[in-house]
């Protein structure tokens, strides 16, 4: 039963993270078409908003992966 209730709370806690993920993604997206930078980090705006939206990206087909591998 332990077993069982560590994978509950382990998928709970990718989705949270899927979710957060693709927030960011979806507001990485919205400031590329304002022209403005997400984070302000001192970067060409489109460099910025274009790393963010890569590695989101990334990170939601991870977690995707490792869920569907468990």
């Amino acid at each position: 039963m332990e077993h069982r209730e560590h994978h509950k709370r382990e998928l709970k806690f990718f989705i949270v993270f899927i979710i957060i993920f693709f927030l960011a993604f979806i507001l990485a997206l919205v400031n590329l078409k304002k022209g403005i930078p997400i984070f302000g980090l001192g970067l060409p705006y489109l460099l910025e908003d274009w790393i963010v939206l890569v590695l989101s990206f990334f990170a939601i087909i991870k977690f995707f992966w490792h869920i569907a591998m468990h």
